[in-house]
């Protein structure tokens, strides 16, 4: 049975560890998190006014791509649940620039998780006056759909070095009590707890001392994934979202394999 260890967590990051798995599997969950996870972003803007150098279907797109803070309990109300952002600036100074924060959100709870997205920069005297229609969707769909950026994920590393000439690297794996083979005077690293100074420690070995100092095997039984939040949900609940929408897909792929076995 798969496992799933965490090996870094921040709300805007995570970096986790699969266990006994295969590669198929590990793609596959990376792809649902990449385009499954439903979130909110503006979908649909109505100008009113707009005397800006910029034109419509610019000032649209730049307002689709600002992530929306997307409270979990939306996702309840169906893909026909809308949320709408008004937007009404008249410029007061050459060079004015226009923010996600300075959008009115008719719910509280929906909001650009950054408040200091630059949307266009105004001459003194121009106005932009628009309503904007944020509504549910995928990363399937649209880009702008997507919960997650810098996705990644590659099998777990297996380091083989000499001690002797890595001796900062042994000491830190001494620290973390981490499992390691002495083998014909050289060490192999099977399993450590992740710390981003080991890499470094071991990855400067290899650059100095050259490829016979350091080298690395992989494991694809153990996968590792990591990823950042666009912020319109923490981690966490992209993590659970994302397994919820494995499990329902597997489900589905195995009552259609059975109600074909059937027929």
């Amino acid at each position: 049975m798969m496992k799933c260890k965490i090996l870094e967590y921040r709300p805007d990051f995570v970096r986790l560890l699969l266990e006994d798995t295969k590669p198929v599997f590990a793609n596959a969950y990376r792809r649902i998190i990449q385009s499954e996870v439903p979130i909110l972003a503006i979908d649909e803007v109505i100008f009113l006014a707009n005397t800006t150098a910029f034109f419509d279907e610019y000032i649209a797109h730049r307002l689709a791509l600002i992530p929306l803070k997307t409270p979990l309990k939306v996702l309840d109300f169906g893909e026909d649940f809308s949320v709408r952002l008004r937007l009404d600036v008249t410029a007061e100074e050459e060079q004015t620039v226009v923010y996600s924060g300075q959008l009115e959100s008719s719910d509280p709870e929906v909001y650009p998780a950054n408040p200091n997205i630059p949307i266009i920069a105004m001459n003194k005297g121009e106005r932009l006056s628009l309503e904007a229609i944020a509504r549910i969707g995928r990363g399937k769909q649209h880009v702008k759909w997507q919960a997650v950026a810098a996705l990644g994920y590659r099998y777990y590393p297996i380091y083989v070095f000499d001690p002797r000439k890595c001796p900062k690297a042994k000491e830190l794996l001494e620290q973390l009590n981490a499992e390691v083979v002495q083998e014909d005077g050289v060490l192999r690293v099977l399993d450590a707890p992740y710390h981003p100074e080991l890499e470094k420690v071991l990855r400067r070995c290899a650059l100095d001392l050259g490829e016979p100092a350091v080298k690395v095997e992989y494991d694809d039984s153990r996968i590792i994934i990591k990823f950042e939040s666009t912020g319109a949900l923490d981690c966490d609940q992209i993590l659970l979202l994302a397994a919820e929408e494995l499990l329902n897909k597997l489900e589905i792929l195995e009552n259609s394999i059975k109600e074909a076995s059937q027929s």
